[in-house]
């Protein structure tokens, strides 16, 4: 992995502990853990689990991302020379900061609207991915990968190029419902978010595979 987005996703982790440290004299010692679609606390925890989980997840899933290229078979390789992958990188990384944050400010607020915020927050990242889906190439790790794109270099191209396109306008769309509090219909964006790339890559995969060009 590039060392930029490695030392970019470390220093987001290093401020949420820096935020944590910070705020924990002040969270009471149980804390909201989960929020439901209506933005209301219905789980519980400890004041630790709030203060340091989810910046070691977010180590965590840094330190695998780290070892994908490692990991990746032959001509399935991430490119991490190319911009997408350290984008991906600091874009996961800086989410997980995101969430973590949020989960403070639901602790120390009661009122505050964890559950449209992170929605729009989630949607926005989806949109942010999209903007470099279509140069991620195919690999094992990252991306849609349904049997149809990992068959096919072409079908897996042509998915992406789609999935961008979706992936940033539904996330916009979405974002900006959440904003605005129609927590309801920006779920529902996720819905073609998610669709639309796998039922394409099926079409176009049969497509090219009538025309004798798999």
């Amino acid at each position: 992995m590039p060392r930029t987005p490695l030392w970019i996703s470390l220093a987001l982790i290093a401020a949420s502990l820096a935020v944590s440290a910070w705020l924990y004299p002040s969270l009471p010692d149980v804390v909201p853990t989960h929020w439901n679609i209506r933005g209301e606390a219905d789980g519980f925890g400890p004041k630790g689990v709030a203060a340091w989980l989810l910046p070691a997840m977010a180590l965590g899933v840094l330190g695998f991302m780290a070892l994908v290229p490692w990991m990746s078979p032959k001509d399935y390789q991430i490119d991490t020379h190319g911009p997408a992958y350290g984008f991906i990188v600091v874009a996961t990384t800086a989410l997980l900061v995101f969430i973590h944050l949020l989960s403070l400010a639901g602790a120390m607020r009661a009122d505050f609207p964890v559950g449209r915020t992170l929605m729009a927050g989630v949607l926005l990242f989806l949109a942010a991915i999209g903007s470099v889906l279509g140069n991620v190439k195919r690999n094992f790790y990252i991306g849609v990968r349904v049997p149809w794109t990992l068959a096919s270099e072409r079908v897996w191209d042509d998915t992406h190029r789609v999935a961008a396109k979706v992936f940033v306008i539904g996330g916009m769309i979405g974002a900006a419902l959440a904003l605005i509090d129609q927590t309801v219909a920006a779920m529902i964006m996720l819905v073609p978010i998610v669709l639309v790339p796998i039922v394409y890559s099926f079409v176009r995969y049969k497509q090219l595979e009538r025309l004798g060009q798999l």
